[in-house]
């Protein structure tokens, strides 16, 4: 059972307590019944015991902590397990709320997995003018971003046409395959135009706060990602499903349809995103962050020396802007 915290993405301090109470609880509740079972059994071997037990009605008693244990254990097995600090968040507010947390430390660091930087910097752009706007704590940036290249033939987002034996037919097929002209509109309406938004943005908090040391720098992958990724202060880790759907697109007066890949939203059931937390006590938890961050960090490393041809940005790195001659 997933932990839902619709409000922020954090959990309260009230909602660890209730957490912590009910992962004890049945065993607190089991522990006691095998005692009282066990004390049972040890009256019917010793006679001294057992005498003074029956007096005071015991043997009764035990005799149905031992039916309760058994049905206890079968309960507890069959039913679903709690899963320590996993949380089902439904939409880009409740990932804000996490995001304004990470920027109050004195390092942020985010690295992202994702197609076109789209939510991304729908995300940090809050966080990133607050910065700029007012002295934090924050002395140090880091932004590690990972983006799908467009350079070259993909299937997604890519053209449909309707299968030439599907004509006239009820069940209609259609195929998929690549599209220079989309892939042109993503890279010219979206992923080129965002990375210059978010430089801009860091040029901002460069000129109000010169103190803030900023890294950032986006790679180019030829991997089409299944899910954005989102990883923040290398503690909390947040996964969003790509979707799929079919879309009409229009590009430099064509209207063309597209296999599209839907973002964040309850496509799947009632979640959008699912977080998992570094600090969590639960080893899978703990586990399953260290995979997410290990991959991106595995990725990243391959990508500073693994480069396309024709990248889609002549210059991935953010970079002090130059002041105009004769200011200091």
């Amino acid at each position: 059972m997933l932990s839902h915290s619709p409000d922020n993405g954090s959990p309260s301090r009230l909602e660890r307590i209730r957490h912590s109470l009910s992962v004890r609880k049945p065993r607190i509740a089991k522990w006691l019944l095998a005692f009282v079972a066990a004390l049972g059994f040890a009256a019917e071997i010793i006679e001294p015991l057992g005498n003074a037990l029956k007096v005071l009605g015991f043997l009764g008693a035990s005799f149905a902590a031992f039916i309760a244990l058994i049905l206890f254990d079968a309960i507890g097995d069959s039913g679903p397990k709690e899963i320590s600090d996993v949380y089902v968040l439904t939409d880009l507010d409740d990932l804000n709320a996490a995001t304004r947390d990470a920027f109050q430390a004195r390092h942020v660091r985010i690295d992202f997995s994702g197609f076109s930087m789209e939510t991304l910097l729908e995300l940090l752009k809050p966080h990133l003018n607050r910065l700029a706007s007012r002295t934090e704590l924050t002395q140090e940036l880091t932004l590690n971003l990972i983006v799908t290249h467009l350079n070259l033939p993909q299937s997604r987002s890519g053209n449909l046409e309707l299968a030439p034996e599907s004509a006239g037919h009820a069940a209609r097929t259609e195929y998929f395959r690549d599209s220079p002209e989309n892939r042109d509109r993503i890279r010219e309406e979206f992923t080129i135009p965002n990375w210059g938004r978010l430089k801009r943005l860091l040029d901002d908090i460069y000129e109000k706060n010169p103190h803030i040391a900023i890294s950032c720098e986006v790679r180019e992958s030829p991997q089409v990602p299944e899910r954005k990724l989102y990883i923040l202060n290398q503690e909390k880790v947040f996964s969003v499903p790509y979707g799929m759907s079919k879309n009409h697109v229009t590009w430099h007066g064509n209207s063309v349809q597209i296999l599209d890949t839907e973002g964040v939203g309850r496509t799947y059931g009632n979640t959008g995103i699912i977080r998992w937390d570094r600090r969590s006590t639960s080893r899978s938890t703990h586990e399953i962050v260290e995979h997410h961050i290990a991959w991106h960090q595995n990725l990243w490393e391959k990508l500073e020396y693994i480069k396309p041809e024709n990248p889609i940005f002549d210059d991935p790195r953010w970079v002090v802007p130059r002041r105009p001659r004769g200011m200091c």
